[in-house]
Parts: structure tokens; C-alpha cells; sequence
């Protein structure tokens, strides 16, 4: 794996959430990962995959544009 790689590779550690509870709307981008806000203005926190729930498949996910938490 490359440099380049590995930054791209999914993650499974989001400090403050729970990747196995993450909701299909979080999983979608409609709301927050952080907060459950609705996402008006976003920013991407990356990818992430957990063991179980909705991201065991590498998914994007996104917060809010101001930071939330």
C-alpha cells in the first residue's frame, strides 16, 4: 500500500461516534455524523467502515460545515 493509498483508505475510528450505529440517513449524507443535524452546508470526514451496522461497505460521511462538536 502507498502513501497515496493509505490516505484514502477507509477508516474505523470517528472520535465521538459510534460507526455501528450510524443512522441510513447519516450513512447518505443527509445528516450529520456528528450532531444527526440536517446537512444544509457540509464537510466530508472521510470514509469509514465498522464490523456491523450500515458501514460494514467503506462509506463517505459528512458533518456539518461548521463544526458541530
Amino acid at each position: 500500500m502507498t502513501l497515496i493509498d493509505h490516505a484514502h483508505a477507509p477508516r474505523t475510528v470517528l472520535p465521538g461516534v459510534d460507526l455501528e450505529r450510524v443512522t441510513f440517513e447519516q450513512a447518505k449524507g443527509w445528516r450529520c455524523a456528528m450532531c444527526n443535524s440536517t446537512l444544509t452546508a457540509d464537510r466530508l470526514l472521510g470514509t469509514f467502515t465498522a464490523a456491523a451496522g450500515l458501514l460494514t461497505e467503506p462509506t463517505e460521511l459528512w458533518a456539518c460545515a461548521r463544526p458541530c462538536r
